[in-house]
């Protein structure tokens, strides 16, 4: 506290010195008072801002809190996630979430399951080198290639996979429980349309699309000067990734004809770092248009008009994996947490969970009423 300061001339009573005493306390009092309620509405302020941007922060990442015609118009899906525990040695658990935000549940903890994917009642993943399967309202895992797996696909009841150290491919009836050896080996990549199997089949020097029934038979090699990293399939072509030609984009039909170069773009190649079952998780086509990961700019997806040639970037954003369902592209960004999509016509986009996670996948054949959504 201050002393009272007196001129020297000046004479104080005890009386007046009192009263001075307790003006000069009253006005200290008064200006702490002052300081408080001013810190405390600078707390209140940064309080409020805070919650303020939360909450604006959620309205556009998230759209079930928006209700504009973009969010209502935009298709929703049962997407399947798979989250990493915290441990030294990971524990999986499968999740679901719709893809508006809602109804985010745990399907099975601790399952073990990854690299995931959805064929009619079923979840399929891999786990301790296996395979299993997961009735989407079921609690029982069911083991149905217990060691050994390599690569996995899945068409209706027959499940398409490569085993041992030599990678032969077999196909599995998960009706029958009937396994069938197809007469190849060394596949480390398969993809099917509706009526042939196509793998990609590593020759020591080089790797090479085959093209082969779904039984095994009628074998055809479809590239004879490429280095073949993943592939996909999109109508008449088969689109795959070039590691002789500095990882670009290719392309050669399902009869083995025009093996060319796309344009002068690449994407990732399997450099060791790519883990997953496809390369869907990379590109896709869709009317006329291959949507790619673009590794010359910072892994952003662009697109490039397989007619015209012309490229243009569709999100700004380091795509780490991607799925494209219909007009919506679904993606996971590098470094990030969470799920985000994307709708192609619309230019709607929305976070779809902020969860940590280690891959995803959308069922798109069980498109989501807004009546079957509890709000």
């Amino acid at each position: 506290m201050q002393r009272l300061q007196l001129d020297e001339d000046e004479k104080l009573t005890r009386k007046e010195y009192l009263k001075r005493k307790k003006k000069q306390s009253s006005n200290i009092k008064k200006q702490r008072s002052k300081l408080t309620y001013i810190a405390i509405f600078l707390v209140a302020v940064v309080g409020i801002y805070l919650i303020a941007q939360i909450y604006v922060y959620s309205k556009e990442n998230n759209f079930k809190y928006v209700e504009d015609e973009l969010s209502k118009a935009q298709k929703i899906y049962n997407v399947y996630y798979v989250t990493e525990g915290y441990t030294y040695n990971p524990v999986y658990t499968l999740n679901s979430i719709y893809s508006n935000g809602f109804e985010d549940k745990t399907v099975y903890s601790n399952s073990g399951l990854t690299n995931i994917k959805v064929s009619g009642d079923y979840i399929y993943g891999t786990k301790e080198g296996g395979l299993y399967r997961l009735k989407k309202k079921g609690d029982e895992i069911e083991p149905l290639v217990e060691k050994e797996l390599g690569k996995f696909n899945v068409n209706g009841e027959i499940v398409y996979y490569t085993q041992g150290s030599n990678n032969v491919l077999k196909s599995f009836n998960v009706n029958t429980k009937e396994v069938k050896d197809l007469g190849i080996d060394n596949i480390v990549e398969i993809a099917i349309d509706d009526n042939y199997l196509f793998v990609v089949k590593d020759q020591t020097t080089t790797k090479t699309i085959y093209r082969l029934n779904k039984d095994g038979g009628d074998k055809k090699e479809l590239t004879k000067k490429s280095n073949v990293s993943y592939i996909i399939e999109s109508g008449d072509n088969i689109y795959y990734v070039n590691k002789k030609d500095g990882n670009k984009i290719y392309l050669v039909t399902k009869n083995g004809e025009n093996e060319s170069k796309v344009a002068d773009i690449k994407t990732a190649s399997d450099n060791g770092q790519i883990k997953e079952i496809d390369g869907s998780k990379y590109m896709f086509v869709r009317n006329n248009e291959l949507y790619y990961v673009n590794v010359d700019d910072s892994n952003k997806l662009f697109k490039i008009n397989l007619e015209s040639k012309a490229v243009e970037e569709v999100l700004p954003m380091s795509v780490e994996l991607l799925q494209g369902i219909d007009e919506t592209v679904f993606y996971k960004i590098k470094g990030e947490m969470g799920i985000y999509l994307y709708n192609i016509d619309t230019k709607f986009m929305s976070q779809i969970t902020n969860r940590k996670l280690r891959d995803f996948f959308v069922d798109k054949t069980e498109q989501i009423s807004l009546d079957d959504i509890k709000k």
